[in-house]
């Protein structure tokens, strides 16, 4: 899982992830290394390289000891505490080797809060990742997928089926689509989807 880091290093770097995301929609790899440069679509700490799409914000820790093996397609979207690796230590003790593998994460792609990508897992596009979930093996596109180890549990379109029955879908704001351009949410705005959400989840209550 790549080596850990002290507090206060993770404090400084998480106050430059917020500035740099602020003024330019960049994101740093959480690494020792702090020189950072935007190549294209590839984003530099030192050596160290990652590729992301369209969209330069996530949630997600990004592998810090091969993050050059991970990519991730456009408008990607996850939740704090979710996870991408693209190398796995457990064999280092039997063969003083790590196993490393690419590990690719397609176009319109959700990873819920905690869930875990292991290394060399490709994930389709379209695909729905669910909370905690621990994906060990590919996941086709179009397709929802939850649980330890993850495991297929409908399509997308089914999912979204399944929600509108359910009346749980819920209009958001114009300017929540300028997260595709690397935008943030007004705070006003956020405000006001939360009241709205909860005025009319009342009525849809009755």
């Amino acid at each position: 899982m790549g080596y850990s880091l002290g507090n206060t290093y993770h404090n400084m770097l998480r106050i430059i992830n917020k500035i740099l995301t602020v003024l330019f929609g960049i994101r740093a790899v959480k690494v020792q290394k702090q020189t950072l440069a935007a190549v294209n679509d590839e984003y530099e700490i030192g050596e160290i390289f990652y590729k992301i799409g369209n969209v330069k914000y996530n949630n997600s820790d990004i592998d810090d000891l091969v993050p050059q093996l991970v990519e991730i397609g456009d408008n990607f979207v996850s939740a704090p505490g979710s996870m991408i690796l693209a190398h796995d230590a457990s064999l280092f003790i039997h063969t003083g080797q790590y196993r490393c593998a690419k590990t690719i994460i397609g176009n319109n792609v959700f990873l819920g809060a905690n869930a875990v990508v292991l290394a060399g897992v490709n994930i389709g596009d379209n695909a729905i990742v669910g909370a905690g979930a621990v994906v060990t093996k590919d996941v086709a596109a179009n397709s929802v997928v939850a649980g330890n180890p993850a495991r297929f549990i409908c399509t997308t379109e089914e999912y979204i089926k399944k929600c509108k029955v359910r009346n749980e879908l819920y209009d958001t704001p114009p300017s929540f689509q300028g997260y595709w351009n690397n935008k943030r949410f007004p705070a006003a705005d956020k405000i006001a989807f939360q009241k709205y959400v909860a005025a009319e989840n009342k009525k849809r209550s009755f």
